[in-house]
């Protein structure tokens, strides 16, 4: 019976408490609507189906063309490097154009008009090969018309997914009539013009070169046309080149001298006419015990060498490779022939023997060693791959890829100069077509001498600002080992090049008069008419008569240009009505030596300068890891997903275009750009919180009418100025870094002033002011003020980068247009006010120390009394409080304790039970900091809880305070 009477009487005291916190809840209710709580429409979740309704209601699809006719304006020229039509969009494109975008969107409420046209990369082998792959056609049976239409389709297909994209992302162009696309006619008129102004000035030459050669197919291959077959078995051989001549005090040591050399290309054998060496590398003579013979090697392979010969070697003298200038050596077998050694850079020590075979019509390398030393270039292999007569009647007629390399080996054996034979295998090229092995060979291609046109270009670049600091010297390293650029590729899907050959001579026919009328051609009718028009249009009696032919003479030529003259002309097309000249270009570092340099050669060929100001280069993109992203590790990120959401949403949710756009600008874009899904969840989380405090000053501003309320600087409350001081520096920061491209350090200002000052410190030290003050009294007033000039500068700054949520944010102003439309903040200078930022800093400091020191959320339910006897110190604690102590000072508020009290040490009150804190603080004195010690005497608050504002400041329990009484009547009591 006890037991349930005691059990009663802990019901009736919970009842008791209930009825305590249901009166408190009831009170709160009660004064809920008196209070000044936030108001808003402004949503917090909800990106995809957002972000399509921004784009629509703020015109994103209208804003390049209003900004276009904008008058007075300075001007900006961002020249779009064309993304390549052959796929769907990528993470690469994503960190391209929202880069550009960003950029643009910059300059834009900077008051400059943008040039700024979206471009793509439209002919090329891979467009042709992926067109040819979609269907079963045998593409031996297409005409060229058939497999340009296909290709042409093909392209338009890819322009159209990533143009999509591109558009989702919010970058902002004149996606219907402002793009350019090589493949337009007017595009190629232009590039055709370019090429004969070139010609016209002697940069363009047809010569022999080394190109990939399918004998199976009787072609020349791109690159991308190769497909290489690691389980290759070439026959491997080491010979040696009798020594003839060493200059110096090496002459000394030719006696029974030998050059060793390994090749696992015998056939080229007979085409040797060099044996190059590396300069700077050490070299010696070594005699071998068993044979007594000397074998010329680098220094640093002779043990490999003995190993795999078998061989004991003693060594007779080093010497430094550039000692071998002027050597010369017997042909090991066409007797008679010497041939010289040479310097070469692209001599390697990590095999062979330090001393490299050169056959200049096999080779690259050794073809540009033979451009150097002026080498003959013949070749003596057929297009099937089969010796011609020329190379003697033991080779002639035989097959390089099996029967004459056994017949060399054994030519080789015979003269006593074969050293060793193996069978080596090693990845090598095969023809992706018909699965057979590929062969170097030269051809007769149209080249662009760059060795006559890089040194004036190395000078041009020295005017060009660049990013990041390693760019010259990379773009100069590229420079300096080009000395030709074969610009005609054997395809269809391109631009032709507009030359005749003489049915006879097959010498090149090209005069202005005939490339004129091949341009005016193709402007009219677009490149196809190439292959459609016969030769009497294409080349009129009259244009041949003046250089004394007939069009019944010639044959038009086959080839087209190289890709990369169609995009490095495209200055000469875009940008025609901003002089030929852009202030930026913006593209990968993969384009040192691409488009970032075909642009270049070909404007300073015409123009004599560079078609850029400034060039900007971001690296690659990355996996969280900084792995390669790659379908095999399944590590690949497709922006549609992160923006529109994969299949599962709860795995793959819908991030939106701004989580993107804010990812790929706050990282180090300059060098590796690394991504990855739980990278994308804590960027949403930052946008989220950027958007939440936009939000809050949304809801807080409903009754704020700028043009009536907004206080003048002067009538401010102190920590509210305190607060225009940080958003003065805020916007100072934050347009620096934007200037210098430095994108990351904005979103980390950004974040930094919203998450460290805002959110964290001014919005809750506020919160009681906004809410509980007089709606339009001067404290809520200068609160408002505040948050008004916050929501300005902040969304403003954010802007460039998260065009969806600014623009958002931006339509709950009155009268609202698109923020693009209004211009860049403004920070007005009296903001600027250090001396009250020292002020503040020292106080924030023992602010800390007490929310610290107890539950944060709880400050209210204490009174704290501050004491020192430092006089600058309290100086400052009186700048915001002059009572002793107060509930409704501006110190009190900062303390966002209950009541605050300034005091003395020999003033400080000892109460039992209270929380006793000593600690110190810097504060400046002149130029030098110093440290001033205080103490913290923290109390239970002694005043009743107010249930409107919710602080311990009233003086009758469950009654308002006096200043919620005087908010609630408006000042009659």
């Amino acid at each position: 019976m006890f037991r349930i009477f005691k059990n009663l009487g802990c019901l009736a005291e919970l009842n008791k408490c209930n009825r305590v916190v249901e009166k408190r809840c009831f009170a709160s209710k009660k004064y809920a609507d008196t209070l000044n709580l936030p108001k808003t429409s402004f949503e917090l979740w909800g990106a995809g189906k957002r972000e399509e309704d921004v784009r629509r209601i703020c015109g994103f699809s209208e804003l390049y063309s209003w900004q276009e006719q904008q008058t007075k304006r300075k001007h900006f020229c961002l020249h779009d490097g064309p993304p390549y039509a052959n796929g769907d969009p990528h993470i690469g494109h994503g960190l391209n154009k929202i880069l550009k975008d960003v950029i643009n969107r910059y300059k834009l409420l900077r008051g400059y008009s943008i040039h700024y046209k979206p471009g793509w990369d439209c002919h090329g082998l891979p467009i042709e090969l992926k067109a040819l792959s979609e269907n079963e056609d045998d593409f031996r049976k297409l005409s060229p018309p058939e497999i340009r239409k296909k290709a042409r389709k093909f392209a338009e297909k890819a322009i159209d997914r990533q143009m999509k994209a591109f558009k989702k992302w919010g970058i902002m162009a004149d996606w219907d009539s402002g793009c350019y696309f090589t493949f337009d006619k007017e595009y190629e008129a232009s590039q055709l013009r370019l090429f004969h102004q070139m010609y016209q000035k002697g940069f363009i030459y047809r010569d022999l070169k080394p190109v990939n050669w399918s004998p199976s197919s009787r072609t020349a291959l791109a690159e991308a046309e190769l497909e290489y077959n690691t389980n290759h078995v070439s026959q491997s051989i080491y010979i040696k080149f009798p020594v003839s001549r060493l200059p110096g005090k090496l002459a000394d040591y030719i006696s029974d001298l030998y050059a060793a050399i390994w090749t696992t290309t015998p056939w080229t054998i007979p085409a040797n006419e060099a044996i190059c060496y590396m300069p700077a590398k050490d070299y010696c003579v070594v005699q071998c015990t068993e044979t007594r013979e000397r074998l010329l090697l680098a220094a640093e392979r002779v043990e490999e060498m003995a190993q795999i010969w078998g061989k004991n070697f003693e060594t007779i003298v080093y010497f430094e490779g550039s000692h071998l200038e002027g050597g010369c050596c017997l042909h090991p077998a066409i007797p008679g022939k010497t041939v010289p050694l040479l310097p070469a850079a692209h001599v390697k020590m990590s095999m062979g023997t330090g001393l490299v075979h050169t056959a200049p019509a096999h080779g690259p390398e050794d073809y540009g060693v033979a451009i150097q030393f002026n080498l003959p270039v013949h070749c003596m292999v057929d297009e099937d791959g089969i010796f011609s007569p020329e190379v003697g009647q033991h080779l002639a007629g035989k097959n390089i890829l099996t029967d004459a390399n056994d017949i060399v080996i054994e030519m080789l054996r015979a003269s006593g100069n074969l050293l060793m034979q193996s069978n080596y295998m090693h990845s090598y090229p095969y023809d992706w077509r018909t699965k057979q092995p590929i062969i170097i060979r030269p051809s007769k291609q149209w080249f662009i001498n760059t060795g006559a046109i890089k040194d004036r270009a190395m000078e041009c670049l020295q005017t060009v600002e660049m990013l990041p600091s390693h760019a010259l010297n990379s773009m100069r390293a590229q420079l300096e080992g080009r000395t030709f650029w074969c610009i005609s590729r054997q395809r269809v899907w391109g631009v032709p090049i507009p030359v005749f050959y003489h049915r006879e001579t097959g010498e090149p026919f090209i005069t202005s008069e005939s490339v004129n009328h091949v341009t005016d051609l193709i402007q009219k009718h677009g490149s196809d008419c190439w292959w459609e028009l016969p030769m009497e249009e294409l080349l009129p009696d009259n244009v041949a008569a003046k250089c004394s032919f007939k069009s019944s003479e010639f044959v038009k030529g086959e080839d087209i240009l190289d890709i990369w003259f169609d995009s490095g002309s495209s200055w000469s097309h875009v940008l025609k009505d901003a002089n030929e000249q852009a202030d930026l270009y913006l593209e990968g570092e993969d384009q040192y030596g691409a488009w970032f340099q075909t642009s270049l050669l070909t404007s300073v060929a015409v123009n004599d300068r560079a078609p850029y100001r400034n060039l900007l280069v971001h690296g690659f993109t990355l996996d969280s890891e900084g792995r390669k992203m790659s379908k095999s590790l399944g590590n690949v990120v497709d922006p549609d997903v992160i923006v529109s959401g994969g299949e599962n949403k709860k795995t793959d949710p819908v991030y939106g275009a701004d989580v993107l756009r804010w990812r790929l600008a706050e990282s180090s874009w300059l060098t590796r750009v690394q991504i990855g899904p739980e990278l994308f969840a804590m960027t949403n989380q930052s946008i989220l919180k950027v958007r939440n405090t936009i939000r809050y000053f949304l809801g807080n501003l409903y009754d704020f009418d700028p043009s009536v309320d907004l206080q003048p600087h002067a009538d401010l409350l102190p920590i509210d100025k305190y607060m225009l001081h940080l958003l003065y520096d805020y916007g100072s920061k934050v347009t620096a870094a934007y200037d210098s491209y430095e994108f990351s350090e904005v979103t980390a200002t950004i974040t930094e002033l919203i998450h460290g000052k805002i959110s964290a410190f001014y919005l809750d030290t506020m919160k009681d002011r906004l809410y509980a003050e007089v709606f339009d009294s001067l404290e809520r007033r200068s609160c408002q003020t505040v948050l008004y000039h916050m929501l300005e500068v902040i969304v403003r700054s954010i802007a460039p980068i998260t065009p969806h949520l600014a623009e958002e944010a931006f339509l709950h102003s009155p009268d609202a247009v698109s923020i693009f439309k209004t211009g860049w903040f403004h920070c007005d200078r009296s903001w600027h006010q250090p001396e009250l930022a020292v002020v503040f800093g020292a106080l924030c400091g023992i602010r800390e120390t007490f929310l610290a020191t107890i539950h944060a959320p709880q400050s209210r339910e204490y009174d704290v009394t501050i004491c020192t006897s430092d006089p600058q110190l309290l100086g400052y604690l009186h700048e915001l409080q002059q009572e002793t102590t107060s509930c409704t000072s501006h110190l009190s508020e900062l303390m966002m304790a209950s009541f605050t009290t300034v005091a003395t040490e020999t003033e400080m009150p000892r109460t039992e039970g209270s929380i006793h804190v000593d600690s110190s603080i810097g504060v400046p004195l002149s130029d030098v900091e110093s440290y001033t010690n205080y103490s913290l005497l923290i109390q239970p608050a002694s005043h009743y809880h107010c249930n409107r504002c919710r602080k311990h400041t009233a003086e009758v329990p469950s009654q308002p305070c006096s200043r919620c009484l005087q908010a609630m009547s408006g000042g009659w009591e």
